[in-house]
């Protein structure tokens, strides 16, 4: 049985090789539904990777929720960060609003920049791409001056980034330690993050912590503040997008930092990169459909041409029998035929589809800051899914002429 299918495969490539304008015409269905297939694959995972890592960049990644609360104040902030990881959190950056400061570059005051007091944590819960520098470390909170990241347009329009100041009712002078890629999630045209830290307290709180006297800090209020926390994905706190499980779960111990109300206070899934992915599986789902569409009819493009091979090589076929090939060789050679022409058909359709993803990529990279670990590239499924899916329709189109030729006398064959 081995000895006859190597002999049919033989015999497949042989006549492959002899009918070229036949085998060129077989591909022409094929090519287009192949390549329709490795194209939406890959449009898929690339739209499914950016997605996830635009959404880490901007909002967080998975199971991050931003909670805030307006027109009340926090008595015990140390309490309600607590609070905060008792409630799930994972990791826990303060994300608010650094109220009436502005900021100097040299001898320029640059005017609408959005200040953000965070942690350095809030690495660790979103996506910090850096286009300099380096984002926040503990160490940095011992800095005796106020530690900054800018955003790209704010460095671009900085007169010295190594000459900063930020004021509120006056001038402070803090050290610039990276510049981050500019993200939609940016509330204002000019971003910076201040790192929350003793040297920074004044303007984040609005007066120093005291300490008692045994060292200890001593509780410290902040009006209206915004957190980023991150939760488990598999905490049911994750499956809730208006964080009506995480508020409650708050609100149970908000005696501790200031007897904030139910309507005081707002917790709601940040991060969107699962919505977006179920998008595009949808959309890859009826992609793929018209791709399959456009395969089938390739398939009856080869199964046509199959069948008028059959016909004109029956002589041929016949020949082979006398000759002591068994039927088992002549069916294994008729089925590869349609295999080897439609593998052929998705080589094809695969260069083509690598030529223009490279071609797409180049352009891409010039109008979109693509993240450095998410190219835009054919991924192995889509190869797999492209010659795997022109393997299967060559098999099954071979196998009707296949068993047409095995039905053709032998007799007859040598008459023509």
């Amino acid at each position: 049985m081995l000895r006859s299918l190597v002999a049919g495969i033989l015999l497949a490539f042989a006549g492959s090789r002899a009918n070229i304008a036949r085998t060129i015409l077989s591909c022409a269905g094929i090519v287009v539904g192949v390549g329709s297939l490795i194209a939406v694959v890959t449009a898929g995972d690339f739209g499914q990777r950016f997605a996830t890592a635009y959404s880490e960049a901007n909002a967080g990644r998975a199971a991050t929720l931003s909670v805030a609360t307006w027109d009340t104040e926090i008595t015990d902030v140390a309490a309600f960060e607590e609070d905060l990881v008792r409630a799930g959190g994972l990791d826990v950056s303060l994300y608010t609003m650094v109220q009436d400061a502005s900021v100097r570059s040299g001898d320029q005051v640059i005017p609408d920049v959005e200040i953000r007091a965070v942690d350095a944590t809030l690495g660790d819960i979103r996506r910090m791409t850096m286009a300099q520098g380096r984002w926040f470390t503990e160490a940095d909170a011992e800095s005796l001056a106020p530690v900054l990241v800018v955003n790209q347009t704010l460095a671009a329009d900085m007169e010295d980034v190594t000459r900063v100041q930020i004021g509120t009712d006056r001038w402070m002078d803090v050290r610039v330690v990276g510049v981050s890629q500019s993200s939609a999630l940016d509330g204002g045209w000019y971003t910076a993050f201040l790192l929350r830290a003793p040297a920074s307290e004044e303007m984040i709180y609005g007066e120093s912590v005291e300490t008692s006297a045994d060292g200890a800090a001593a509780p410290v209020s902040l009006r209206d503040p915004e957190y980023s926390v991150r939760i488990d994905p598999g905490d049911p706190a994750a499956d809730d997008p208006w964080g009506e499980v995480f508020s409650g779960r708050l609100l149970s111990a908000s005696d501790r930092w200031g007897g904030v109300g139910q309507d005081s206070l707002m917790a709601y899934r940040a991060d969107y990169a699962e919505e977006v992915n179920q998008m595009i599986g949808y959309l890859s789902v009826g992609l793929i459909g018209i791709a399959a569409i456009t395969l089938t009819t390739g398939l009856l493009g080869v199964l046509n041409v199959g069948l008028v091979t059959v016909r004109e090589r029956r002589r041929e076929l016949a020949t082979y029998r006398a000759l002591g090939a068994t039927r088992f060789t002549l069916f294994v050679a008729v089925v590869m035929e349609s295999v080897v022409v439609s593998l052929v058909a998705g080589v094809l359709a695969l260069l083509g589809c690598w030529i223009l993803v490279a071609a797409g990529g180049a352009v891409a990279a010039a109008f979109i800051d693509l993240p450095p670990d998410v190219p835009l590239a054919i991924p192995p499924t889509a190869v797999l899914v492209g010659l795997g899916s022109a393997a299967g329709v060559g098999l099954l189109a071979g196998v009707i002429p296949a068993l047409r030729a095995l039905r053709s006398s032998v007799v007859a064959g040598l008459r023509e």
